[in-house]
Formats: structure tokens, C-alpha cells, sequence
């Protein structure tokens, strides 16, 4: 649909809705501004609020997806009081869904360069009501596998961590760490209400109904807001990365200019167009590979089992719950901290920090057995979430350090293919030592391990030595 009118002499066209233009916020913000104009007060705000609705959009993307993710903690116990199944086939299932995320993050990050955010999310959010609801009515094994690991699985590849990151990375640059940070902090929120929220659920109604709110959840929290919330690249408003005004080119920003600034260390890398093809031949893709794929796995072994460690343990089941989300509350800030951190003293050095506190959490993990406390189990979960939030703040922006550009979606999503086999034989790992030796202890012992080699895998990406943030100035 056109729109002409005449201001002064002048035709504004507004666009609607066209082909070259399908994000609907996209479409309103374009009419509104083509129409009005900018308040003379607004305009050197302006950018800086249309770059943070994207990012909002997907910190409750995390926030809903998310909740559901790490609220398999809980369904694992009430599903193994009821079947009785062992604890590594049941724990298979994550396995197969973090394994079905992963391989479809590739399908997930074509379908976003392809399609737009605004058009891929909001199948996905339909798509993972669709598995809950059938996960709800399950009696065999099989069939957790198939609804649960499957379906839901491929629903998290259109709303999970490719797509949130590739939108985040693309709207941000000199900010990107923060960015990602304060993105994925909803992950945090959606854990500390979620999952806590379930287990009640799961003690008032039974679990088969706490599936059936989850789907709702799902369903009424990424749907609509993604639907008009999304844009796919700031180009498309008119403007250029963190917000800044891009509809000339060569203009200056209206926004006062950022203290620090992206300095290229390596123009020729840096320059070059980057594909799935030429990336993954490349030894800082594989190495970015292992990183995230390394860390994921010490992070499921734990996340998945925690609470039936914590309850085996002769801890309160509802105590349990609610470390997990703790973990996730606390993750919140952490997230935030370790984005800005990264984006001051740089990628390396901040995500190895973070696996020093990773390692940190796991032992008082373990110190919850050998002296049993509340205050340890509180103290794990302060110090394991400080850990675990490193990941998400630090490599996917070390990623876009590497590979940022247009086909950023393939090859991060070609990347969690990494992530998605880390995080699927990480539970199933833990569960299988679990029932052949009856003990969590050596699980977490290689959990240690596969965290230290992570951070190392990093360091020999070097996204340092590709672009890195300096004072302006200097």
C-alpha cells in the first residue's frame, strides 16, 4: 500500500507492508516518521529507542523460550517419579532436543538472513506451543523423545539463541557486549519465574497440566511481540549499528558518540565477505566450535542434574527448584557485567574469569554433599551463575568479532551446531556416569575439565587480533 502527501511542495511516500520492507515495526515506524516527522526534542533520542525494541523483544524471547528450556530440571524428577525410566534415557530426551537446536540453528540462521525475524520467530513460537501441548499427553518414552526432543527441539532453532544473537549482533557493534548481555539476561528471568513457577505447577496440578501452561506461556509471549517488534537490519530504518543515524550516508550521529569505538586489527579478515563455505574452513571457526560446544557441555552436566543431585542429597525438592531459578536470577546481572567486560579488557580475559568461577561453582557443588548446608547450596548458586554467564555474553560476541557481516546467521548457527551436540551429550553423559556408578562425582569432574579446555579454545580463536574496542582517541 502507497500513501502520498503533499508537505511544502514535497511527496512522502510512506511503504507498508512491501517486499522490500515485511517487518511490520519496520512498516509503522517508517509511516509514522514519513508522515510526522521526528519531535524536535526526540530526534537525538530517537535512534537510540528504535535500536533498543529489537533487543527488548529478544531479551522476552529468552525470557519465555528459555523458562521452558531450563524447566526440564524439574519435569526430569516428576517424569522419573511416574515412569520410572532410567536416568540417562530420560535425560536422552534433553539430549535429543539440545541436539535437534543445534543442528537446526543451521536451517535457523538461513531462514532469519532470508526471511527476517519478524516472519521466523513467530513460527517458532507456534510451533514450540504445538510440542508442549503434545508433550502433555505422552505415556512412552518414544513419544517424549519424539514431541518433546523433536518438535520442541526444532521450535527452539526459530526462537532460541541463532536467531536472538544474529538480531542483537546486527543492531549493535561498539555496544554489541552489553547488548548481548542485557539480551540474554532474560533467560535469567525467565529461569528464576519459570522454573520455580513449574515445579508448583507440577505439585498443585500434576505435570501434564504445568505443560499445558507452559505452552500458553509460549505461545502469548513470543507470538505477538516478535510479530511487530522485529526488524531485521537497523538499515532498514534508516539507521546504522548502536542506534546511530544511518539515513545519509557519511552523516553524523545525532547521539553523543560513544566513548569507545571498534578498531579492525586485521583488515584483510575483517574486509573479507565471509560465507558458510569459506568460514568453516577456517581454524577460528572450529575453535569458536569447541569453545561453545566445551562449555555447554560442563554447563548441562550441571544444569540438568543439579536438582536431582541436590534432592538426592536430602534436600527439599522445592529448595531445589528454586537454586535453579536463583541461578537463573542471579544470571541476570551477571550476564550484564560480563557483556561490558567483555567489551573493556576483551573477550579472552573476561570469559576466562568466567570459567574460573564456573569451576569455582562446581566444587561448592560438590562441598553441598560432603557438608551439607544451606549456605553452600546458597553460595553454589551464586558462584555457578556468575560462571555459567559467561558463555552467553562473551562467545557469541566473540563470534561476531570473527565472522560479523552479512551471512552472520549461517555461520553462527552452523557454529551451535556445536553447541546443541555439547549441551545433548552433556546431559546424557552425566546421566549415563550417573547410573553406571551411581555417583555424580565423576561427571562433575569432567565437567571441570571440558570448562578449562573451552576457555583455552578461545584464546586460540583470537577474536583480539581480528577487532577489539579501544578509547576513542587512542
Amino acid at each position: 500500500m502507497m500513501i502520498r502527501r503533499k508537505r511544502s511542495g514535497e511527496s512522502i511516500i510512506a511503504q507498508w507492508g512491501c517486499d522490500e520492507n515485511p517487518d511490520l515495526f519496520g512498516g509503522f515506524i517508517k509511516l509514522r516518521t514519513s508522515l510526522s516527522g521526528p519531535a524536535p526534542r526526540a530526534a537525538a533520542r530517537k535512534p537510540g529507542w528504535r535500536a533498543r525494541l529489537p533487543v527488548g523483544s529478544v531479551f522476552a524471547v529468552f525470557a519465555f523460550s528459555y523458562g521452558v528450556y531450563y524447566g526440564f530440571s524439574v519435569f526430569y524428577v516428576a517424569l522419573l517419579e511416574e515412569f520410572g525410566w532410567s536416568r540417562a534415557s530420560t535425560a536422552g530426551v534433553f539430549s535429543v532436543f539440545v541436539t535437534v537446536i543445534g543442528l537446526g540453528g543451521l536451517v535457523g540462521g538461513a531462514l532469519l538472513d532470508r526471511f527476517g525475524p519478524s516472519r521466523v520467530m513467530p513460527f517458532g513460537g507456534i510451533l514450540l506451543a504445538l510440542g508442549l501441548v503434545a508433550t502433555s499427553r505422552i505415556t512412552h518414552l518414544w513419544e517424549f523423545y519424539l514431541y518433546f526432543g523433536v518438535l520442541c527441539g526444532f521450535a527452539f532453532s526459530l526462537t532460541g539463541w541463532v536467531p536472538c544473537v544474529t538480531v542483537v549482533s546486527r543492531w549493535f557493534s561498539a555496544k554489541q557486549g552489553k547488548a548481548l548481555g542485557i539480551a540474554s539476561a532474560g533467560i535469567g528471568l525467565g529461569t528464576v519465574v519459570m522454573v520455580p513457577f513449574s515445579q508448583y505447577l507440577i505439585s498443585t496440578v500434576g505435570w501434564r497440566s504445568s505443560y499445558l501452561v507452559m505452552a500458553a506461556v509460549a505461545l502469548l509471549g513470543i507470538v505477538p511481540q516478535t510479530a511487530l517488534l522485529q526488524v531485521a537490519r537497523p538499515e532498514k530504518l534508516g539507521l546504522g549499528p548502536d542506534g546511530r543515524d544511518g539515513s545519509v550516508k557519511g552523516a553524523v550521529s545525532r547521539r553523543p558518540p560513544a566513548s569507545r569505538e571498534v578498531r579492525v586489527v586485521d583488515p584483510s579478515w575483517a574486509g573479507r565477505a565471509w560465507s558458510l563455505s569459506t568460514a568453516v574452513r577456517t581454524r577460528r571457526f572450529w575453535m569458536l566450535t569447541g569453545a561453545l560446544s566445551l562449555a555447554v557441555f560442563a554447563h548441562q552436566m550441571v544444569f540438568v542434574h543439579q536438582a536431582a543431585y541436590l534432592v538426592d542429597g536430602g534436600y527439599d525438592k522445592m529448595l531445589a527448584a528454586s537454586m535453579v531459578g536463583l541461578v537463573g536470577f542471579l544470571s541476570i546481572f551477571a550476564k550484564v557485567t560480563w557483556g561490558e567486560m567483555g567489551d573493556r579488557i576483551g573477550r579472552e580475559r573476561t570469559f576466562t574469569l568466567g570459567t574460573g568461577a564456573l569451576v569455582s561453582g562446581i566444587l561448592l557443588l560438590v562441598l553441598t554433599r560432603v557438608a551439607p548446608s544451606f549456605w553452600i547450596v546458597l553460595l553454589f548458586a551464586v558462584v555457578f551463575a556468575a560462571g555459567y554467564a559467561a558463555t552467553p555474553s562473551i562467545l557469541s560476541a566473540a563470534t561476531a568479532d570473527v565472522f560479523g557481516g552479512r551471512n552472520f546467521g549461517s555461520i553462527y548457527g552452523a557454529i551451535c551446531v556445536g553447541q546443541g551436540l555439547g549441551s545433548a551429550f552433556g546431559a546424557w553423559v552425566a546421566g549415563y556416569i550417573f547410573d553406571v556408578t551411581g555417583s555424580y562425582m565423576v561427571a562433575f569432574g569432567v565437567a571441570m575439565g571440558s570448562a578449562v579446555l573451552s576457555a583455552a579454545c578461545l584464546w586460540l580463536a583470537a577474536p583480539r587480533l581480528v577487532r577489539r574496542l579501544v578509547r576513542r582517541g587512542t
